[in-house]
């Protein structure tokens, strides 16, 4: 039978290989934050072009009812373009409060294996 000294010998050299292993096969975290920007970026691209494009169409269509001029095509782009803005301020604040959140998560994990 093995001695409590000897078993938790093992024990730690199976974690370091383990964690050794793991650091190998995590993804990079540079390449990762890059897509996920990529991501957001094409986001708040569609947010825009979404709001200017409903509010262009909207427009033409209430001038073609109602026979005015474009009136309604840019009043109701400059209301698209406010809605995509808001959409995508409002999109920022929602990663940045994820972002926030998973940096606390970060921080109180490393503090807690810093106290060990």
């Amino acid at each position: 039978m093995a001695s409590p000294k000897h078993e938790r010998d093992r024990l730690e050299a199976l974690e370091k290989k383990l964690s050794a292993s793991r650091q190998r096969h995590q993804p990079d975290e540079q390449g990762r934050a890059n897509a996920s920007m990529l991501g957001l970026a094409w986001r708040l691209t569609i947010e825009m072009l979404a709001g200017v494009g409903v509010g262009g169409f909207i427009g033409w269509w209430m001038d073609k009812v109602l026979g005015t001029a474009p009136i309604f095509v840019l009043l109701m782009l400059v209301l698209g373009m406010g809605a995509g803005l808001m959409n995508s301020v409002r999109t920022v604040a929602e990663m940045r409060r994820k972002q926030d959140a998973l940096d606390a998560a970060r921080h109180s994990a490393q503090t807690a294996q810093d106290e060990e």
